[in-house]
């Protein structure tokens, strides 16, 4: 088993378990845009456990999108290719889903793998490959960015050098997406969201997909600084929201990197709770770039450490219950099933109506 030193925090069940919720609006289609699958020394969370979380939240949940996580990467060969081994991985979770028998959900219907930019013009072939291998699932990349300078300031287990996404080798990788039809996806902290609007100025083809609502610092030199980082994150947030090819995740709020303290209590936190919390993200992200670009996702099981999954889906309920329904949708799956090509969801308009 790999070992990952991962900077999450631990997936209690028995303290998940002292708070319940039942499902709010059941039978609003939601994708869930953003998650993970992997099997480490500090827990496993494959589709039988990702079913049975879906299962129980009493959600409509259709669709989901794996995202790289360094999950089964190949053990031998080239290093530029051993991320086509999570590849194959996720789509044999697909595949899992697609059998029915782990429910309704079209589980991993969009793969986002993780071959390295950094190949610049030598990244064709792994991407060849991975779409290949993929079984069609593939629609894009995400590479290790988030990077501060402070240590206390850490949330994935792979730390990159500063400035990555600026390289000129990342920036001919992110070119070959472009060309190729495939995003990339972003997590990046707040202090590097200037340096992602350049990428997405510099690469106008590229569809760039920033995660965890632009990653707003709220541990080490930050904590207590709540204020100052929410207006300096929303000026980076509203010049990123003027480029047209980014769209954002609304998502991560379970990171210990965002400062969120509900982790310490005797009890999880119920959706009430969560969105009065997350309330001043959410309307500046929606104001900024409008629900045709933002998107709520899990980031399951990272964020599973905080909150349930069916808690975490009613808080987004409650944060955009004055929305109308057609914003709704987009919010909830009209914006992810654009961005990532899903398919299942073709004939949504069908689901709607029996819905009504």
């Amino acid at each position: 088993m790999e070992i990952v030193n991962a900077p999450h925090l631990p997936v209690r069940e028995a303290w998940l378990a002292r708070h319940h919720e039942e499902a709010l609006m059941p039978e609003l289609p939601v994708v869930d845009a953003h998650h993970h699958l992997w099997d480490r020394q500090s827990g496993r969370y494959l589709a039988p456990e990702l079913s049975q979380d879906i299962e129980q939240s009493g959600h409509r949940i259709l669709s989901t999108v794996y995202v790289q996580c360094r999950s089964m990467l190949r053990r031998h060969g080239p290093e530029a290719f051993r991320p086509v081994g999570e590849v194959e991985f996720a789509g044999g979770c697909a595949a899992m889903f697609e059998s029915g028998h782990y429910g309704e959900a079209a589980g991993c219907e969009a793969i986002v793998g993780g071959a390295s930019l950094l190949a610049g013009d030598d990244l064709l072939p792994v991407v060849e490959l991975m779409l290949a291998r993929s079984g069609g699932r593939l629609r894009g990349m995400r590479n290790p960015l988030a990077w501060h300078p402070d240590p206390r300031v850490s949330s994935s287990p792979v730390t990159p050098p500063a400035g990555l996404a600026a390289s000129a080798a990342f920036q001919r990788g992110a070119a070959c997406l472009a060309r190729n039809g495939l995003s990339l996806d972003v997590w990046v902290y707040h202090t590097q969201l200037d340096e992602i609007a350049g990428l997405a100025r510099a690469q106008p083809d590229l569809l760039v997909i920033v995660d965890h609502c632009g990653g707003p610092i709220g541990t080490g030199p930050y904590a207590g600084k709540q204020d100052a980082v929410f207006q300096a994150w929303k000026k980076a947030i509203i010049a990123l929201a003027a480029l047209p090819n980014v769209r954002i995740k609304i998502s991560g709020f379970g990171m210990t990197v965002m400062g969120y303290p509900f982790a310490q209590h005797d009890t999880p936190p119920d959706s009430l709770t969560l969105s009065r919390a997350w309330q001043p993200l959410f309307e500046t992200l929606v104001e900024a770039f409008g629900v045709q670009r933002c998107m709520f996702a899990s980031n399951f099981p990272v964020d599973k450490g905080m909150f349930s999954y069916g808690v975490f889906w009613n808080a987004c309920k409650r944060l955009a219950e004055q929305a109308s329904a057609a914003e709704q949708a987009h919010l909830f799956w009209r914006t992810a099933a654009s961005t990532y090509r899903l398919s299942s969801l073709e004939n949504m308009d069908e689901y709607e109506i029996k819905s009504a």
